[in-house]
């Protein structure tokens, strides 16, 4: 899995992280805008990053769920 809470550029905090099977989602918060989003990975594909400036953290910890059972797709 990759670890994305020691990313580099600190563009963001993780919140929390979703996982099951090889689908994972980081809720995450950008530092210098406080919007929430949502790091999501399927396996060995390249991962997407998603703001929703205008949302809250439940509505990112949502996506992050969808995104892992399916419901959302990459």
């Amino acid at each position: 899995m990759l670890n994305i809470e020691h990313n580099s550029n600190n563009e963001y905090k993780v919140y929390s992280t979703f996982v099951e099977g090889d689908k994972v989602a980081h809720v995450v918060r950008h530092r210098l805008n406080d919007s929430w989003g949502v790091y999501m990975k399927n396996g060995d594909k390249p991962g997407l990053l998603e703001y929703y400036p205008t949302k809250s953290e439940s509505w990112a910890e949502d996506c992050a769920e969808n995104f892992v059972l399916g419901i959302k797709q990459l």
